[in-house]
Formats: C-alpha cells, sequence, structure tokens
C-alpha cells in the first residue's frame, strides 16, 4: 500500500510513520536499481570520454613498458648472466652451465613447491615490514635462479650443438616449437616488453604450473606437475629463445655487432609496435571465434610477440655490451645488475624479472586469451577510482538511512503520549471491572 512513490503518498497522521519505516527498508533495492538504471542509460558523450581515457591509459602503459620497464628487466638479466659466468668456473663452460642449470633447477622447484607456505605465513597484514622486507629479498633470490635456469640451458645447448652451424640451429629450434605446439604453450614464449607484473601481495608468491594440480590434495601428482612444468616446458622455450638468438647472430650482420644490435632492435621495435596496432583487431577475433581457429590465430600472435621480443633482448643486450663500460666489465655487469634491480623495485614492478610459472595458449575467454598484461598506469586509476565509488555508495546511503531512522524515532516519540492515554484509559477500565 505504501511502496508507491513520494508523490502519492498520503498525509495522513499515520502515514509518516509508516513511510518512514518503509523506506528504511527498501531502501537498499531502490538504491540499486537507481544505480543500475543509470548505468545502463549513461549517456554516449560520457561513455565516449571513458573509452577515450581508457585508450590513453593504454598507450602511457605500452610506452611505459617499452621505453622504461622492458630496459630495465633486459639490462638486470645481462648483468646477472654475465657476473654468473665471471664468478661460476669462467675457464671450464660446461660445469659453468652445468652448475647453473642445476642451482637454476633446484631453486626454481623449490619456490615452486613451497609458494602455499610462503604465502600463508608472510603476509602484509601481519607484519608490513617483514613482508617487504621478505618479498624483495624472495624476488632477488628468484631472479639469480631464472637467470641461472636460462644460463645453464643455453650454453649446455651451444656445447652440445654447434653454435655456428646455421642448419642445426633451425633444426633444434624447429624441434622445440613443435613440442611448444603439441603441448599448447607457444604462449610462454613472450617476455618484456609485453608484460608488467606488479608486486601485489595477494600472488606475490605465486608460480603457475601446467596442470595446476592442487599441492595438498594429490602432492605426488603436484611434484610431476612442477617437475614437467620446469624442466620440459622451460628448457624448450630457452632453446627456443636460443634458436632465434643464434639465427640473427649469423644472419644480421655477423662482423659488426654494433650494427647488428641496431639493426635487430629495430625489427624488434617495428615487430612491437605492429603486435599493439593488431592487438585490437586480433582481440576482436578472439572474441566472435572459437576452437581451432582461435587457437590458430593466438599462437600466430604468440610467434609474433616471440620475434619481437627477441630481436629488442638481443638489440639492447648487445648495445649494453657495445657502450656501457667495454673497458671495464666487471663495472659494466655490476651496474646493470644493481640499478635496474633497485629502479623495479621503486616503481612496484620487481617481478618483472622473474620467468615463472606455464600459461597455456588461447586459454581464457574471449579476447583473454591473447591478453597482454602491462596494465601500471591504468591499473593505478582503476584502484582510484574504485575507491572514491565505494567510499560515495557506502557514505550516501549510510547518511539517508540515518536521516530516516531520525525521522521514524521523531514520528514514534509524537505518537508516544496517544498511545500511553490509551494504556491509561484501559487501565481504568479494567479497575472499574475488578
Amino acid at each position: 500500500m505504501m511502496l508507491t512513490s513520494d508523490a502519492n503518498q498520503d498525509t495522513s497522521v499515520t502515514t509518516p510513520c509508516l513511510a518512514s519505516c518503509q523506506t528504511i527498508s527498501i531502501y537498499p533495492a531502490v538504491a540499486a536499481t537507481n544505480a543500475a538504471a543509470i548505468t545502463a542509460k549513461e549517456p554516449p558523450i560520457k561513455k565516449s570520454q571513458r573509452n577515450l581515457h581508457d585508450l590513453l591509459l593504454e598507450i602511457f602503459d605500452v610506452l611505459l613498458s617499452c621505453l622504461l620497464i622492458a630496459p630495465c628487466v633486459i639490462a638486470y638479466w645481462r648483468g646477472t648472466w654475465e657476473l654468473v659466468g665471471v664468478l661460476l668456473f669462467p675457464k671450464n663452460a660446461p660445469l659453468s652451465a652445468l652448475c647453473s642449470f642445476l642451482i637454476g633447477g633446484i631453486g626454481h622447484l623449490s619456490f615452486t613447491l613451497f609458494q602455499r607456505l610462503l604465502t600463508d605465513n608472510i603476509h602484509p597484514d601481519k607484519h608490513r615490514l617483514t613482508f617487504y622486507v621478505i618479498s624483495r629479498c624472495y624476488t632477488y633470490a628468484f631472479g639469480i635462479v631464472c637467470v641461472n635456469m636460462w644460463r645453464g640451458t643455453w650454453v649446455l645447448c651451444d656445447w652440445l650443438t654447434s653454435a655456428d652451424s646455421l642448419i642445426i640451429i633451425c633444426v633444434v629450434t624447429l624441434v622445440a616449437l613443435l613440442f611448444l605446439f603439441a603441448t599448447r604453450t607457444v604462449r610462454n614464449l613472450g617476455a618484456a616488453p609485453y608484460s608488467i607484473i606488479m608486486d601485489h601481495k595477494s600472488d606475490y608468491f605465486q608460480v603457475e604450473t601446467m596442470f595446476r594440480i592442487p599441492s595438498l590434495r594429490q602432492p605426488g601428482l603436484y611434484l610431476m606437475d612442477a617437475l614437467f612444468s620446469i624442466f620440459v616446458i622451460g628448457t624448450l622455450v630457452v632453446v627456443a629463445w636460443r634458436g632465434l638468438w643464434g639465427v640473427m647472430d649469423l644472419t644480421l650482420y655477423p662482423h659488426d655487432r654494433a650494427k647488428s644490435a641496431r639493426g635487430s632492435l629495430m625489427m624488434g621495435c617495428i615487430t612491437v609496435s605492429l603486435t599493439y596496432v593488431l592487438h585490437p583487431i586480433v582481440r576482436w577475433m578472439c572474441d566472435h571465434i572459437d576452437g581451432v581457429c582461435k587457437l590458430i590465430i593466438c599462437d600466430i600472435y604468440y610467434l609474433a610477440e616471440f620475434f619481437g621480443a627477441v630481436n629488442t633482448w638481443r638489440g639492447i643486450w648487445n648495445l649494453l655490451d657495445v657502450y656501457i663500460y667495454p673497458d671495464n666489465l666487471i663495472l659494466s655487469y655490476c651496474v646493470t645488475h644493481i640499478i635496474p634491480f633497485l629502479v623495479l623495485t621503486a616503481l612496484k614492478c620487481s617481478n618483472s624479472i622473474l620467468v615463472r610459472g606455464v600459461y597455456i595458449d588461447a586459454d581464457g575467454e574471449g579476447s583473454d586469451s591473447v591478453n597482454i598484461p602491462i596494465n601500471y598506469i591504468k591499473l593505478h586509476f582503476q584502484r582510484e577510482r574504485n575507491k572514491r565509488s565505494k567510499a560515495m555508495s557506502l557514505h550516501k546511503p549510510n547518511f539517508l538511512i540515518h536521516k530516516n531512522e531520525k525521522e521514524a524515532q521523531c514520528t514514534l516519540n509524537e505518537k508516544k503520549p496517544k498511545n500511553e492515554n490509551k494504556i491509561h484509559s484501559d487501565l481504568d477500565a479494567s479497575r472499574q471491572l475488578v
């Protein structure tokens, strides 16, 4: 009876109390309905402005990834890689590579198996300073482990197969790519500048395995899953990278290292730019197709990312060798090892240096299967927007509810004398009957 709008409400004595009390009970539903209606009827101008705003944020994220994050990640890997080569049996390449492989493999396996223990016991809500210190030490140690894993596999592959034969390199690379296609793990060939991994507290220690087997319910299968993800898929990815890198060494100005580096960097920049420009089109295609066709399109796009990433890494890496203290290699390695890590830590994206987890091709609904995780500036604005909207949604209803409660209390207080008179009259009548 009283669930109509305020314009149709009666103005009798009993109406204000009923109307105010019912407003308290139905207000959340009405507010949610009105909010949904406002969202559904958002003006086209505001919607276009928001789309333009998101597009600008994505462009800024791409520029940040290409111009700052990726060079820092590449410089860190170059410095760490070369320092390990200097410190770990420098005169015996096979032994040095084998030690690097063991350090990387055992360390990677340990971080994968104990990820749940770290997540449960190291949390900023318990000890913020302890979490910050241990998490950054974890990133630094895991970064050294990842570099050793890649270096060991790379140098062992150079030692077991000829690094000067273009045919052998092409055959080995083709075999590795075929295995990656067969296991649907081509997606793991991508690297910076196609990713910015933020230092989030929720998934800081998380390492994804290929088959996603739960560690507590099936520990034996989980161990096998971790071993397969690290030593099979990880090794195939390194072999593929080493193959394309070696092909570029043998074909692109092989006798002029500086010119070869600049040419590789130019090809990498062009490929990265094209992949970013084509990214909306590929996402639209993945939204409208499914099955084998979607998998083929995703794999082609992953291969383009792979080509762009390898050439970008090779160009920047070799340019650092040529121009950063070429006469003092130890100083050059230390500078490119320490400074990029400190910069990435200050930007809260130090986890970008890590190579961990296995991801499946075309995994996800629609465009998520070709998503490029480089949300840095956009993520910051989204968080601020969510905080602001949440504060407004919590503040405004509470104000109205308290106001309605006060009005209801005032109405009940005004009606209280009448109720008391009625009670006294009933008591007098009962006494007279007695």
